[in-house]
């Protein structure tokens, strides 16, 4: 072996071993930077465990001093209401909704929602009492329409509309205020649809006899908050107002069980045909007594007649009322019983040398007649003596 090749050796040991010490270093140094990455990590978790643990200590203590003013501001809202500071108590729950929504539970969101909604209900009725049922129908009022650029002008204009009565218009709005923006002021927003929804339905009940669109507004605003006693009265009467108008021409006698129960409480309901709660009474009365009197249930009759009649008199009516009445006296006469015929009998002329003659036999003519007004009356002969 030549002096070259023992060099070309002792160079290719020499890289070689440089190769092996250069991939040791590299595996070392691999593990010191992944060593330090790993200390990098735990240190940021702890760091991060420490600021969740901060946070969560922040909001129970926040949650802690939130609970009592919770609390205190909705009791405080409720003597509001019952002594009917109405704004106040809604200044109140805008507090609560505004200032500690974060902290409110399911329930407590609940109920703030519900004392929302009334208290804003008793702000209308103030304001406006219930409407009575009317004859005639009003035209809505007319309202500009709402400017829909922003869900703060949407629900400003709603509450300008609330306090103006055009609930149609109200209702429009926070419908469109929701299409915007669900989560905007949520809880407001339902106690106004409540408020709107509930009185338009009564208008539309009361006021422009649409009865069932009426009782399903009333039926939406149930789902915002409960129904107020007025208007679930008035949801009551004007189904089973419903109910006994479908009986109409029918049953003479349900319609009498409906009406007679609606009646005392809303008289002048009406639905589209105008026909109000008591005429449609009246009406039933004297049909059903005309029923009953084809049936020759007179004395029955004469009863339904006469309940008609206190309601009102009906010329119409007022002759066949007239005959049930002489048919019911005609009927309730005690029966006259008939007197006995005895005939007195014809003296003789008694001649006491005579042979004793046979007796005289009576007979009658014909049948006594029985007439309710005249005596009955008999003709008899007698056999003439011998």
């Amino acid at each position: 072996m030549n002096e070259k090749d023992i060099e070309k050796m002792s160079l290719a040991d020499s890289e070689s071993a440089d190769i092996k010490k250069k991939k040791f270093l590299e595996r070392r140094s691999s593990w010191y930077i992944l060593g330090f990455l790993l200390v990098i990590l735990i240190v940021l978790l702890g760091a991060l465990a420490g600021f969740q643990g901060g946070i969560k200590d922040r909001l129970n203590l926040a949650e802690t001093q939130a609970a009592p003013k919770i609390q205190s501001q909705l009791a405080n809202a409720k003597q509001d209401i019952e002594e009917g500071r109405y704004e106040v108590a809604l200044d109140r729950l805008d507090w609560i909704l505004e200032e500690m929504s974060p902290y409110l539970s399911e329930e407590e969101l609940k109920e703030v929602g519900d004392l929302y909604s009334q208290t804003l209900l008793r702000i209308s009725t103030y304001r406006t009492p219930t409407p009575e049922p009317s004859m005639t129908p009003t035209e809505p009022l007319f309202t500009p329409t709402p400017d829909l650029r922003g869900e703060e002008e949407l629900f400003n204009t709603a509450q300008q509309l609330i306090a103006e009565e055009s609930w149609d218009e109200a209702v429009k709005t926070l419908e469109a205020l929701r299409q915007k923006n669900i989560d905007y002021r949520s809880v407001q927003v339902d106690g106004l649809l409540y408020v709107a929804l509930r009185n338009r339905g009564l208008d539309k009940i009361l006021i422009e006899g649409n009865l069932e669109p009426g009782i399903y507004d009333l039926t939406l605003a149930e789902g915002f908050a409960p129904l107020d006693s007025s208007a679930e009265g008035v949801r009551n009467w004007t189904r089973m107002y419903l109910t006994g108008a479908s009986y109409w021409d029918v049953d003479w006698a349900q319609v009498i069980y409906y009406f007679e129960q609606v009646y005392p409480q809303l008289p002048y309901l009406h639905d589209g045909t105008y026909m109000t709660t008591i005429e449609r009474y009246r009406i039933a009365l004297y049909k059903y007594g005309t029923q009953l009197a084809n049936n020759g249930e007179v004395c029955e009759a004469l009863e339904y007649f006469e309940r008609s009649f206190e309601i009102s008199p009906d010329p119409v009516v007022q002759p066949t009322a007239q005959w049930v009445a002489e048919e019911c006296e005609e009927e309730n006469k005690p029966e006259r019983e008939e007197p006995k015929n005895t005939p007195t009998p014809v003296p003789t002329r008694v001649n006491p040398t005579a042979m004793p003659t046979q007796e005289p036999t009576i007979e009658p003519t014909e049948e006594p007649t029985i007439d309710p007004t005249a005596e009955p009356t008999a003709t008899f002969t007698s056999t003439p003596e011998p």
